[in-house]
């Protein structure tokens, strides 16, 4: 297991900023973090040297006329656990695909342009696969929020933060939103 590398503030803003948009250059992170461009640059440098971010392109599947996306859990037998799930990495229809707890063994992502795409996907690229036992999918009409959307935690890191004693260093009220806390609030009376 890698170590955990501790980031300061402007770590954090960083990321975010280059979250909202990686093509931003040294000298605009710079303008906005007060910071000179080079120094800037040597923090996004180490930030990507220590593996802490990559920049990688991402596609909008739809724009790309891939409208079908969907979940698949795989149950395998498990001696070919490792060779199922480097056959379904290999296919390019795959974006994802994990190791999983409980009901299956694989949780794999795919993208399609077509429902029709899908059965032939299932019937002639997926049920050829020796050592599967089963799948199960998970149709996905919208996302709520997909990983693109994901911005690194400002302040939830604190929610899981403990004291020298082990216990929770902050109470959970601080943490909740607006919304959350009168929810709380009603549930109490």
């Amino acid at each position: 297991m890698s170590s955990v590398i501790a980031l300061d503030e402007l770590d954090r803003t960083l990321i975010e900023l280059l979250q909202t948009d990686g093509r931003t250059s040294y000298q605009e992170l710079a303008l906005t973090t007060c910071l000179s461009a080079s120094t800037v640059r040597r923090r996004v440098e180490r930030l990507v040297s220590n593996g802490i971010i990559k920049f990688v392109a991402v596609p909008s599947w739809l724009r790309l006329g891939l409208h079908l996306t969907a979940f698949i859990g795989i149950s395998v037998d498990l001696d070919r656990l490792r060779d199922v799930g480097n056959q379904f990495a290999a296919m390019e229809e795959i974006v994802f695909i994990a190791v999983t707890t409980g009901s299956y063994d694989l949780i794999a992502e795919v993208v399609l342009p077509s429902n029709e795409d899908f059965v032939r996907f299932v019937t002639l690229r997926v049920a050829p696969i020796q050592g599967i036992r089963g799948i199960q999918t998970f149709m996905i009409p919208e996302f709520i929020k997909s990983f693109e959307q994901y911005r690194f935690p400002q302040r939830s890191t604190l929610l899981y933060a403990r004291d020298e004693a082990g216990s929770y260093a902050y109470d959970v009220e601080e943490f909740l939103l607006d919304s959350e806390r009168s929810l709380v609030a009603g549930g109490s009376e």
